[in-house]
């Protein structure tokens, strides 16, 4: 395989107005520990909106993104990364989509999302530093203190915020993409361009090759687990909506 060339992966993420906290090249060390995903739901996967009869919404552009991602890092790595959502609320379209695309988790109604983030590293047998939390707002900061990498959504409305998430160190990398706007997607091409597997993940799925038949029989083997934050006290349920 070809050296990777970092630098060029991270002029194209800048020159469309990303913002790189630490190095493509730190990234790229701290990738290799990695053996989960974590996503926050609203305003990661969307701009954030509800109302009284609409639901926060998802789109294939960033779940495409994320499927490319799992199944690189399955072949960096030999092993299927488990996959969690957290959120504060309880979302139809995240919990279907989880069912539908055999993600490992997902946590609803999270009064501490740094709660639910150990207790999923805990089933998981990982620590919070081999995980990669992908997020957004003020609520998501203390799974952001703990995480092996973090990506922030680079919102226009609060650069107050981003220049706080930078002065800590917050985050390793902030999107140029809002939600709305398929964040999702920039953050997964990525950590696929600085694992240097961009190009033979897209040539695998397209042809649907032996490697990622392997890849998908052990994605579909994955039953999602749902827990619900109730009383402080975190409780796998089935949602009625998937029944």
């Amino acid at each position: 395989m070809a050296p990777i060339d970092l630098t060029h992966i991270e002029d194209h993420f800048v020159n469309g107005g990303g913002q790189f906290i630490r190095s493509a090249f730190d990234i790229q060390q701290r990738l290799r520990q990695i053996q989960a995903l974590v996503f926050d739901w609203d305003g990661v996967f969307n701009d954030g909106g509800k109302g009284f009869h609409s639901q926060s919404n998802f789109t294939e552009v960033d779940t495409l993104g994320i499927h490319l991602l799992r199944y690189g890092l399955y072949r960096a790595t030999g092993q299927l990364p488990a996959i969690a959502i957290i959120s504060g609320q309880e979302n139809p379209s995240a919990l279907y989509l989880a069912q539908r695309d055999h993600y490992t988790a997902v946590y609803s109604r999270s009064r501490d999302k740094a709660k639910a983030l150990r207790h999923f590293c805990d089933q998981q047998g990982i620590t919070p530093g081999q995980t990669a939390y992908f997020y957004d707002d003020l609520l998501d900061l203390s799974v952001a203190q703990e995480v092996g990498l973090r990506f922030a959504v680079g919102r226009l409305a609060n650069p107050l915020l981003l220049d706080y998430v930078e002065q800590h160190r917050l985050a390793d990398y902030i999107s140029a993409c809002q939600g709305q706007e398929h964040a999702v997607r920039e953050f997964c091409e990525l950590l696929l361009g600085i694992l240097g597997l961009y190009d033979m993940v897209l040539e695998s799925r397209l042809q649907a090759d032996e490697k990622h038949q392997e890849y998908t029989r052990l994605r579909d083997a994955v039953k999602t687990t749902f827990y619900r934050d109730q009383a402080g006290q975190l409780s796998a349920y089935q949602p009625e909506i998937l029944s």
